[in-house]
C-alpha cells in the first residue's frame, strides 16, 4: 500500500493509505475507510483491529473498486470542527484528477462521483462528516456500530459518578495527567490502538479519555470545542438541541442531516454498551422520515463492535455475515449508474 499526505495542519501530516484492486483499468470507484477509537485515539494502520480492516480492504478489492484507509485529526485538543476541515480536504484531494494521474496505476483512475465511505465506531463520526460536509458528496456510507447519532443523549452527557455500566472499566484521572494537565497538547492524527489479553492501549496513552469522559458526561464539551454538557443534561432530552449555541451545531453533526445524505447502510449489535444502538437507530429514523436511502441492520446478541472475544479478536455469531452484506450494499450503490441500473 502507498502511504499518502492529503493534507498538513502546522507540521502535522494527514495521511491516508493506498490500495489498487489488480489488473483492472478505467474509471473506478473508491471506498474510504475511517478507522474507530472513540475519536480520541487510533489510526489508518491498526494493529488492534487488523483483522476487521483486512477484511473490509480484501473485500473492496475484490469488488474493484480503490481501497483507502484515512486518518483524521483526534479529539483533544482538536475539535469536531477540525475533523470536518479534515474530512473536506481527504475529498477535495482526492477528487482532484491529479490525484489519479500522480498515485494512480497506469490506465486507472479513480471516478469520483462513485466514493463510499465506511466508519468503524468512532470512526462514524468522520464519515457522517463526509457525508454531510464532503464536495463532491460520497454517493454511500456504511456506518458500523458508529458514534455521531445521537451525541445529546444521556448515555454521553450524563455524569455517571464513580460508577460505569457495561464493559467499560473506571479510568483514574491521575492515568490522563500527561494529557489533562499538560500545559498544551500537541494536534495529533494518529495513535495506533494495540490489542492485548487485559486491555486496549494506544500509542499515546490517550484511549483512557473515551471511558474517562464517558462516565464524567463531557465528551461532547472537546467535540464541540466548549463546555455544553452539565447544560444538556439538566434538560429534558426534548430541549437540548435547542440549548446548543447556533454557532456550535454544524458539529453536532445529528443535527445537520437532510434529504441530500447518501444512501446508507448501519449496523449495529443490541447489546452495545459502549455506543447504544440510539446512535444508530436515531439516523435511521431521521433519514427514512427525510425520504433518503437507509437499511438498519441488527444483530441480536451483538456487543460493541460485533465481538465475542477481544483477545484473540472473535466476532459474534452472524457477524460476518452482516459485515459482508453492508459490503454488498456499498457496492450496488457504487456500480449503479445515473440511471440506477447496475453497470
Amino acid at each position: 500500500m502507498q502511504m499518502i499526505t492529503c493534507s498538513r495542519v502546522g507540521d502535522l501530516e494527514i495521511k491516508f493509505d493506498l490500495d489498487v484492486p489488480a489488473d483492472i483499468t478505467g474509471a473506478l470507484p473508491a471506498f474510504i475507510c475511517i478507522h474507530g477509537g472513540g475519536i480520541i485515539a487510533g489510526s489508518r494502520n491498526e494493529p488492534g483491529s487488523a483483522r476487521l480492516t483486512d477484511f473490509i480492504r480484501e473485500s473492496t478489492l475484490s469488488k474493484g473498486m480503490i481501497f483507502m484507509s484515512a486518518d483524521h485529526r483526534l479529539i483533544y485538543p482538536s475539535t469536531g470542527f477540525d475533523i470536518i476541515e479534515d474530512m473536506k480536504a481527504l475529498m477535495k484531494f482526492i477528487s482532484d484528477p491529479s490525484f489519479s494521474e500522480k498515485y494512480l496505476t497506469a490506465g486507472m483512475s479513480l471516478d469520483s462521483s462513485r466514493i463510499g465511505v465506511a466508519g468503524v465506531s468512532g470512526g462514524c463520526y468522520a464519515a457522517r462528516a463526509l457525508a454531510i460536509y464532503g464536495e463532491p458528496k460520497p454517493k454511500a456510507i456504511y456506518l458500523l456500530y458508529g458514534m455521531g447519532g445521537d451525541f445529546i443523549c444521556d448515555h454521553w452527557v450524563a455524569d455517571k459518578g464513580d460508577t460505569m455500566f457495561g464493559p467499560v472499566p473506571l479510568t483514574p484521572r491521575a492515568t490522563l495527567a500527561h494529557l489533562l494537565d499538560a500545559p498544551s497538547v500537541p494536534p495529533t492524527s494518529e495513535s495506533a490502538i494495540h490489542a492485548g489479553p487485559d486491555l486496549f492501549a494506544d500509542e499515546q496513552r490517550r484511549i483512557g479519555l473515551s471511558s474517562y469522559w464517558l462516565r464524567t458526561g463531557e465528551l461532547l464539551d472537546h467535540v464541540l470545542g466548549e463546555p455544553v454538557s452539565a447544560t444538556l443534561r439538566a434538560l429534558p432530552y426534548a430541549e437540548r438541541v435547542a440549548a446548543v449555541p447556533e454557532r456550535l451545531r454544524p458539529a453536532l453533526l445529528e443535527t445537520q442531516i437532510d434529504a441530500s445524505f447518501p444512501p446508507t447502510f448501519l449496523l449495529h449489535g443490541d447489546q452495545d454498551a459502549i455506543v447504544p444502538l440510539s446512535e444508530s437507530q436515531k439516523t435511521y429514523d431521521r433519514l427514512r422520515e427525510l425520504g433518503a436511502k437507509a437499511e438498519l441492520e441488527i444483530v441480536r446478541g451483538g456487543e460493541h463492535a460485533l465481538m465475542a472475544k477481544a483477545w484473540p479478536l472473535e466476532f459474534c455469531a452472524g457477524a460476518d455475515e452482516a459485515h459482508e452484506k453492508g459490503m454488498q450494499f456499498l457496492e450496488r450503490e457504487l456500480f449503479e449508474d445515473t440511471t440506477g441500473t447496475p453497470q
